[in-house]
């Protein structure tokens, strides 16, 4: 097993775990200390027990197993995606742990108690809804989703890889002339058929792919397969090396003679 790899799910193991011990261990503190709607100002935040039987401003109120479908819902989703991608990037790794912890809390919440306990508000802001730390992990990861999304969308846009046609051509997208219009895309098309005998001739016979490349036949076809297996740049260097070696035969018969 990739010890990267490990190395990260060991990372998000322990994300999870702090994030949402730090949620239950707030909410079981300030919810044993103050009573509903009571609390304490601390500069630009207020801590004032609150007992959501809904979504964020009380939307779906009373509607708790709605609300835990949900939960259930996104929480799938995180795994699904988490799961289904190849990189596993460190952003979306720790982005993974904070929707994770955040769903984990609030669901917790709904299924023990019936309501979701918060307790942190704006003071400047107090029309602003009251929260707790599962939503701050859940908006940061919200957020962090966002700009992986932006990344993974720029660096796909980057990238402009061959593609094989259902004929067995392949495309190559040139860029955009000065006038701003593409080349005509057939243009670019090389056809592999008729390179068929020529690539089985290269798998087999170096010397026939030396010949055929020395003597100018179907360059473009092997170039093509070389872009495919690395055939072309191996017989390529292997011709420059030739050449050195005879011109270097050469002059020394040169000199031999005028000795």
């Amino acid at each position: 097993m990739n010890k990267s790899f490990v190395n990260k799910i060991i990372v998000l193991s322990v994300l999870i775990v702090v994030v949402l011990a730090l949620d239950l261990v707030t909410k079981y503190v300030f919810d044993g200390m103050y009573e509903e709607g009571t609390g304490v100002s601390l500069g630009i935040f207020n801590l004032i027990v609150v007992h959501n039987h809904g979504a964020a401003w009380g939307i779906f109120s009373g509607n708790q197993l709605g609300l835990v479908i949900l939960s259930l819902v996104f929480l799938a989703i995180f795994v699904w995606f988490y799961v289904k991608d190849k990189k596993k990037s460190w952003l979306l790794t720790i982005t993974f742990a904070f929707l994770c912890a955040g769903c984990l809390g609030n669901l917790y919440d709904r299924l023990v108690f019936g309501y979701v306990r918060d307790f942190i508000q704006f003071a400047f802001w107090q029309s602003f809804p009251v929260f707790n730390f599962a939503d701050v992990f859940l908006t940061i990861g919200v957020v962090m989703f966002i700009i992986y999304l932006l990344i993974y969308a720029f660096k796909k846009d980057k990238e402009e890889p061959a593609v094989v046609d259902a004929v067995g051509k392949i495309v190559i997208e040139e860029p955009e002339s000065e006038g701003g219009a593409k080349k005509d895309k057939n243009s670019n098309k090389i056809d592999l058929e008729k390179s068929e005998n020529l690539q089985n001739t290269a798998e087999n016979s170096p010397k026939i792919n030396e010949f055929s490349v020395r003597n100018g036949e179907n360059v473009d076809g092997l170039k093509a397969i070389g872009q495919i297996d690395g055939q072309s740049k191996i017989i390529e260097d292997k011709i420059v090396n030739d050449d050195v070696r005879k011109d270097v035969l050469k002059k020394d018969k040169t000199d031999d003679k005028n000795e």
